[in-house]
């Protein structure tokens, strides 16, 4: 077992990508996504992050322990290469990520939090490891896909809203303020300062500027969308609209536009991943525009954290 470096980009991708062929026969993951990882705020390459290479020194299993929200909501990762699954290597990880995890919690002295874990629900063995280790499932998350035919509407944009690519520079602040407050109710969204959330976009080469795409009333950002191409398909992600302009069709017009754009380039199909207890109603919106599951259930499971009773 040793830390990864810059240098490993591509064979955690490749462990990654085993997992998710063994599971669906396709996958999204490249060294881009590895680096885009490696770039979320308060990750530390050198205390966060492990790689366990066999007798023949490749990389066969990974993982990852970050604080998604200071200072006590923590998530993990791990992932085996599925040839090398059953020897011990997923709970040789977890231990690692909780040992992490509880140490990160105690550093920052605060009174409650947790760990959070992901499975595919057809993972019997993996979900099986979390359960005896304390996890208990706390919610589902869905991933939805469709092909970008000649079925998908025109965006229809309500009156005053207009629609354009983000401006780095100039629209930094503004997107990302409307960004946080469009997610307030999403529970287990992590809160980032600014320079926070400017690092973790534009990390490496960063994103593709002409698929984000920001909604706009006047001089108020009130939505916004990001995507990019993957060898599975375009990925959709970071959806949201601001409380005061929801349930007048932004959302939709962003993500029909995001389609738009998308078949434009040649993209055949898109995914999204929404949690299937969303109270936006961001489920129902998907399947209106076509997003159907087709690859089932990802579950997220948790493990509390409290702090030692004074004097203990």
């Amino acid at each position: 077992m040793r830390r990864p470096t810059a240098a490993d980009a591509g064979a955690v991708a490749r462990i990654k990508r085993s997992v998710e062929l063994a599971l669906h026969g396709e996958s999204a993951v490249d060294a881009d996504a590895v680096r885009e990882e490696w770039a979320l705020p308060r990750l530390d390459l050198d205390r966060d992050t492990w790689l366990v290479e066999d007798g023949s020194d490749v990389p066969v299993g990974y993982g990852l322990c970050w604080v998604e929200t200071p200072p006590g909501e923590i998530v993990a990762e791990q992932a085996v290469d599925p040839a090398a699954r059953g020897r011990g290597l997923s709970e040789f990880l977890l231990g690692l990520c909780e040992a992490r995890a509880a140490e990160i919690f105690a550093g920052a002295r605060a009174e409650d939090g947790s760990l959070s874990v992901w499975s595919h629900e057809t993972d019997e063995p993996r979900i099986a490891l979390y359960e005896r280790r304390g996890f208990a499932h706390v919610s589902t998350f869905v991933r939805l896909d469709r092909d970008l035919d000649d079925t998908l509407d025109p965006p229809e944009w309500p009156a005053g809203i207009r629609v354009a690519a983000f401006r780095p520079g100039v629209d930094d602040a503004a997107v990302h303020a409307a960004h946080e407050e469009g997610f307030t109710d999403h529970p287990g969204e992590g809160e980032t300062d600014l320079e926070e959330w400017l690092a973790s976009h534009f990390a490496h080469e960063g994103p593709d500027l002409g698929l984000w795409l920001v909604a706009w009333d006047g001089a108020e950002v009130v939505g916004g969308i990001e995507a990019m191409e993957t060898p599975a398909g375009a990925y959709m992600g970071e959806l949201f609209v601001r409380g005061a302009w929801r349930g007048r069709g932004i959302a939709r017009a962003l993500m029909l536009q995001e389609c738009a754009e998308l078949r434009r380039r040649g993209m055949r199909s898109a995914f999204f991943a929404v949690d299937a207890d969303n109270a936006t109603g961001a489920l129902q919106l998907h399947e209106s525009l076509g997003f159907l599951p087709r690859r089932g259930r990802t579950l997220l499971l948790e493990k509390p954290f409290t702090a030692p009773e004074e004097g203990r």
